[in-house]
């Protein structure tokens, strides 16, 4: 139960993160903004979206947020996605077989 707590607290974080960049419109390296100007202070998750290319820097101590990395961050990767299917219609076989091997 606290793993899930503490995916739903950074998951909140990441919100408020991001929500202040839309609000800034920090959106390209033209509109970068200075991460204390958004009143956002330095922590695990911020420091995490910025390793992860969620928030770009545009130069010293301005950034921006990356819209399509932050997309495909919080929809999953085509790699993810044929993992799941690749999963499934294993499972699939596997249980035809067995249904098919019955006498």
């Amino acid at each position: 139960m606290a793993t899930n707590a503490g995916v739903a607290l950074t998951n909140r974080f990441e919100r408020q993160i991001i929500k202040a960049f839309r609000d800034r419109r920090a959106l390209s390296g033209q509109s970068a903004q200075r991460l204390r100007d958004m009143g956002l202070k330095d922590s695990p998750v911020l420091r995490a979206m910025i390793t992860s290319a969620v928030l770009r820097r545009a130069g010293p101590e301005r950034f921006y947020l990356d819209e399509a990395t932050w997309a495909t961050r919080r929809n999953g990767t085509p790699l993810h996605l044929a993992l799941v299917v690749g999963a499934v219609l294993l499972v699939i076989t596997l249980v035809a077989l067995f249904l098919g091997s019955r006498p």
